[in-house]
């Protein structure tokens, strides 16, 4: 059988022997003598390796295995590709061999005359790798931080980089750190924004349900009911892959409250079908109220608060248009609640007071305040089918402009950089 790369090494690796016991995570049935005396260890069974190896993201892995046990070893260890991997296996067959070496593994297939030599030399190569993968780690997250700041800036790709090799110098970071915080400032903003999506959504679908009732522009309702609906599918899937801190229950208790919802969208809006769904639209806001307040807990910057804010006023203009639509269509058990428009109109007094500020942003806030007013009058006049129509329609333009103006807070370059 040829020799393992650890076999062709162990004569050179001889003559220079550690200066300190290499820090090895060791999985094994049974533990020779000399590795005990020459290593720290943390023991593990194949069933709990991958676990115990999460906690030592930084340790070479040793392996010890007969040729019999190798395959349920094998088995686990595709859960650590890219690890460092000193293997011993006395009599595994080529086919071992040929996954030991796909997973990345230097190997023994006999063991070793020098216990020192073999784990100094593992050491060393361990060593050797994590220089590598450090520097693969700068690269890759640098890549996906000029990503972030050209998508958000409009820059090049050379300005990109030079803007963050500049911040990192400045603020006397490694540029892989800061680029880890771009990212996650970024990530963490999205994550504040598409969890409040849900709670416009909510009240927005039920506002449409109740146009197709009362036969106002039933067809263009139901294309913007079916494109709310999908766009919540889509932000409940894209929050899964953010999976921000803190937030697996609150996303698990908003998909059941969307679940819930669902059914009662489809079919013919009758009276008893509006109170339903608009009840079913309640859980659903509350608990996704719950998740936007929970992943902006979870982020790192005081921003995502101004992102959440901006957010919400999606929510109230949309709940607005909702409760004047259903007071039309349910007499004596939906009304308009006064509190929500003092409630829009602190909102928007905060947002033109914060000091994340742009050209870009002043001047969609001076748009979003015109078309509230617009809606407000629209609300006080919202009597006949004409006037719902307009209702409806000022009600859309004003959730166009909070959604733009909620992405430029997103992507703000102050934001981003953590400013």
């Amino acid at each position: 059988m040829a020799a393992s790369p650890l076999s062709r090494s162990m004569k050179s690796a001889s003559a220079a022997p550690p200066a300190a016991p290499p820090v090895l995570l060791l999985a094994a049935p049974e533990i020779p003598a000399p590795v005990l005396r020459r290593t720290i260890i943390d023991r593990c069974s194949c069933d709990d390796l991958v676990q115990r190896a999460a906690r030592a993201p930084d340790a070479a892995l040793l392996l010890i295995a007969t040729a019999e046990a190798l395959p349920a070893w094998l088995a686990a260890l595709d859960a650590l590709v890219g690890r460092a991997m000193l293997a011993l296996v006395p009599g595994a067959d080529a086919a071992a061999l040929d996954r030991l070496a796909a997973l990345g593994a230097h190997w023994l297939d006999r063991a070793p005359a020098d216990w020192d030599a073999a784990l100094g030399w593992a050491a060393r190569v361990h060593a050797r790798e994590a220089g590598w993968r450090e520097r693969l780690d700068e690269r890759r997250w640098t890549e996906r931080a000029k990503g972030v700041l050209m998508l958000a800036q409009g820059l090049g790709e050379d300005a990109a980089h030079r803007l963050l090799r500049e911040t990192a110098m400045h603020a006397r970071l490694k540029l892989a750190e800061l680029a880890r915080g771009v990212v996650a400032a970024a990530e963490g903003a999205e994550a504040v924004n598409l969890a409040g999506q849900q709670r416009f959504l909510s009240q927005r679908l039920v506002k449409l349900v109740a146009q197709r009732a009362a036969a106002i522009e039933p067809r263009r309702a139901k294309t913007l009911q079916d494109a709310s609906a999908a766009r919540i599918d889509a932000n409940l899937a894209r929050l899964a892959e953010l999976a921000p801190a803190g937030s697996a229950a609150g996303l698990a208790a908003v998909r059941a409250a969307w679940q819930a919802l669902q059914p009662l969208l489809a079919g013919k809006p009758t009276a008893e079908v509006l109170k339903r769904a608009d009840a079913a639209a309640e859980t659903l806001l509350e608990r996704s109220e719950a998740l936007a307040r929970a992943v902006e807990a979870g982020g790192a910057h005081r921003s995502l608060a101004l992102v959440n804010l901006c957010g919400r006023q999606r929510m109230l203009s949309q709940r607005l248009a909702k409760q004047a639509l259903l007071a039309d269509l349910l007499p004596g058990e939906v009304a308009v609640d006064a509190a929500l428009f003092a409630a829009c109109e602190a909102g928007l007094a905060s947002l033109e007071a914060a000091p994340l500020t742009s050209d870009a942003i002043r001047a969609l806030q001076a748009e979003v305040r015109a078309e509230w007013l617009h809606l407000v009058r629209s609300l006080r006049d919202a009597h006949g089918r004409e006037a719902a129509a307009g209702l409806a329609r000022s009600s859309e333009a004003l959730l166009d402009q909070l959604d733009r103006l909620t992405a430029l807070y997103q992507q703000s370059l102050q934001l981003v950089l953590g400013h």
